[in-house]
């Protein structure tokens, strides 16, 4: 198994890197697997209580799940940039890429983390005051208030009912119903029991109801104020009295005692500040019970809504360094491509020039000028070296159509150049050139050492003896020798000589005066000049 952190150090001892390898990938991944099991089974471990958990274990949770979520995302930005690295012109092992993905998701996760623990440990110990006993205590006492009020008005709505309804039953057996004694008995109780409205109302056997006294002020359908379920509930003996809040009053409804079909309906108009303090105590109430029945239910959705903004902060911020690593890359990439196909001799490669006026455009624009003048300075080398074989070949020419030796060398005396007519003279061999002068005829290099410029030089070639007559022409880059191979001529000057002499002798021998002639001609030859002198 590989090493999962390896540290190499630099030349100079002073960098450390460490190797990522799948090996630590794996390791990160199953961290994380168990981290998330584990929270799950924490949090499910107690399915059936609704309290809340502690705030410092819920921020550990939180903790413990983000830094190998955050790992992970790292590593899988990494793996990314190494397989977009692979893919572009530079190769290599993605450096620029990784750096930029950790040093990005370094400035994004460390201040994500903090903020995920202050977000939840506020949100905790917040959410932990409000669903306290304390506050549940306080919330139930306000409600309890404004529900209590309401209700106590009902409660008495109710009883003075039941009492009217009494002393009207008591009072029907002395007084008519339609005397106007009554009457002023009716409005009356009416007030005393302060009372807003108040009827009463006899049962026809069609099921209508008629009015037989009433007290109506704000001048309400006493029709529409009764109901059927209410009279039900009554006749089928359910309840005495139904006491009802409906269109801002708290209404009654009432069977006299000992009359089936006599009843008796009072009302009370209420404040509609007073209902809507119970409707709306009523309404926070229930909320307020409902979000305790959640509260458990909403820590963890809040907790994992924040681990997963947080995750998705740090994976874009690795998204985002693998944009820019791209960008930055991507016009290195153009330049390392480009120099690639000037090295394989494409002189006309241009790379684009970005918009932007930074350093790789800098950069772009110096590599353009730097290829614009190498293919310039390159076209003017083929020009001069393609007149330079012109001249070559020329001289070549000429010199193997001169019967001469020729022998160029260097300073270092070293052979740069041998025609044909040297080659057969001085039988140097394969691949003279380059070789040294003295290697190759140490002769002529003898003749190079002294001030002369013509010599008569004897060298052997293939067993026989040449004479050479040796032409020195010296320049800065070294000299050239020309030689002629006179070994012939002075052959045939000896023998012109000697056949000269033997004619000579030949006609001395016939001819006697020829001594004599051969004398003449010697004292002339001595003498002559002193004999016209005197």
């Amino acid at each position: 198994m590989d090493v999962a952190a390896k540290p190499l150090i630099d030349a100079d001892g002073s960098r450390w890197r460490v190797s990522i390898t799948p090996f630590v990938e794996l390791l990160v991944l199953g961290i994380a697997l168990a981290v998330l099991l584990t929270s799950y089974f924490v949090v499910s471990g107690n399915t059936g209580s609704q309290r809340l958990l502690t705030p410092p274990l819920v921020a550990l949770l939180l903790v413990g799940n983000l830094i190998p979520l955050v790992a992970l995302i790292v590593l899988v930005g990494r793996r990314v940039a190494m397989r977009r690295a692979a893919r572009s012109p530079l190769g290599g092992r993605a450096r620029l890429h990784v750096r930029l993905v950790a040093i990005f998701s370094i400035l994004a996760s460390v201040p994500t983390i903090f903020v995920s623990i202050v977000a939840s440990l506020l949100f905790q110990y917040g959410v932990e005051f409000w669903f306290s006993d304390r506050a549940r205590s306080m919330l139930e006492n306000a409600s309890a208030v404004a529900i209590g009020s309401f209700d106590d008005l009902k409660y008495r709505v109710g009883e003075n009912a039941d009492k009217m309804a009494l002393d009207i039953a008591v009072e029907l057996i002395e007084t008519p119903i339609d005397a106007p004694i009554f009457t002023r008995f009716f409005a009356f109780q009416t007030q005393q029991r302060e009372l807003s409205e108040a009827a009463l109302l006899r049962e026809t056997p069609s099921g209508e109801f008629q009015t037989l006294a009433i007290l109506n002020p704000y001048e309400a359908l006493i029709e529409q104020q009764i109901s059927r379920d209410a009279i039900r509930k009554i006749k089928a003996g359910e309840t005495k009295a139904v006491v009802e809040d409906a269109g801002g009053r708290v209404r009654a409804l009432i069977r006299l005692p000992q009359s089936p079909d006599l009843y008796l309906y009072v009302a009370r108009v209420v404040d509609p500040v007073l209902f809507e303090r119970r409707t709306r105590a009523e309404s926070v109430l229930a909320d307020y019970k409902t979000l305790t029945e959640r509260s458990r239910a909403l820590q963890l959705q809040f907790n994992v809504a924040l681990l997963l903004i947080s995750v998705l902060v740090v994976g874009l911020a690795v998204w985002a360094a693998l944009e820019i690593a791209d960008r930055l890359v991507r016009p290195v990439g153009d330049l390392v491509k480009a120099a690639r196909e000037v090295a394989d001799g494409d002189l006309g490669t241009r790379v684009p020039t970005p918009r932007a006026d930074d350093e790789i455009g800098t950069l772009a624009t110096a590599f353009n000028r730097m290829t614009d003048r190498l293919q310039e300075q390159t076209n003017a080398l083929v020009d001069a070296n393609a007149e330079s074989e012109s001249r070559r070949a020329l001289i070549e020419a000429v010199m193997s159509g001169v019967t001469a030796g020729v022998l160029s060398i260097d300073a270092e005396r070293r052979i740069r150049l041998i025609n044909s007519s040297a080659m057969v003279l001085l039988q140097p061999g394969d691949a003279p050139v380059g070789k040294l002068l003295a290697e190759v005829a140490p002769e002529l290099d003898a003749v190079l050492g002294g001030e002369t410029r013509e010599d008569i030089v004897q060298l052997t070639s293939r067993g026989e003896a040449r004479t050479l007559a040796v032409k020195i022409t010296r320049d800065e880059a070294g000299q050239v020798l020309t030689f002629d191979d006179i070994t012939q001529q002075l052959l045939d000057q000896r023998r012109a000589a000697w056949s000269d002499v033997a004619r000579r002798i030949a006609h001395e021998i016939k001819n006697p005066l020829t001594p004599i002639q051969l004398a003449a001609e010697r004292l002339q030859r001595r003498y002559g000049k002193k004999i016209e002198s005197d």
